[in-house]
């Protein structure tokens, strides 16, 4: 993998931390989605290809249903002030990294092997990044 690749990567993972581990019930989520986007897009600048036409409103659509959606119980744990709040907050800076770099190594694989993404493919990419990083 191309350390530009790694390193956005990297360093969106580290934004979805921070951005996540926030006291604010559920502020992560529309945070996450342009971390996750600009994310992606360094991706394929890191292989100089091209980015889709419709790419971002796709990645919006694939990623934020499925942020919420994992994040809800954590963040319903960030509403119990005190213990819940830190609770919900290290749940879900943990999930927030895990599912960034699942969905950055999956992009850049499939770049990595040849394959080009359009934006039909990369809602099942990420879809299958998810499922991995919930199955853990």
């Amino acid at each position: 993998m191309k350390n530009d690749a790694k390193l956005a990567i990297h360093t969106a993972s580290t934004a979805a931390a921070g951005v996540a581990a926030s006291p604010i019930p559920f502020s992560d989520a529309v945070l996450l989605v342009p971390i996750q986007t600009t994310m992606i897009v360094a991706i394929y600048n890191a292989y100089g290809q091209e980015i889709p036409k419709g790419l971002v409103k796709g990645i919006v659509n694939s990623t934020f249903a499925t942020t919420f959606g994992r994040n809800i119980a954590s963040n319903l744990l960030k509403m119990i002030p005190g213990i819940g709040t830190l609770a919900g907050a290290t749940l879900n800076a943990t999930v927030a990294v895990g599912m960034t770099e699942a969905i950055g190594h999956a992009v850049a694989n499939q770049l990595e092997n040849g394959s080009e993404l359009d934006i039909n493919d990369l809602g099942p990419v990420i879809s299958e990044a998810i499922k991995t990083i919930s199955n853990k």
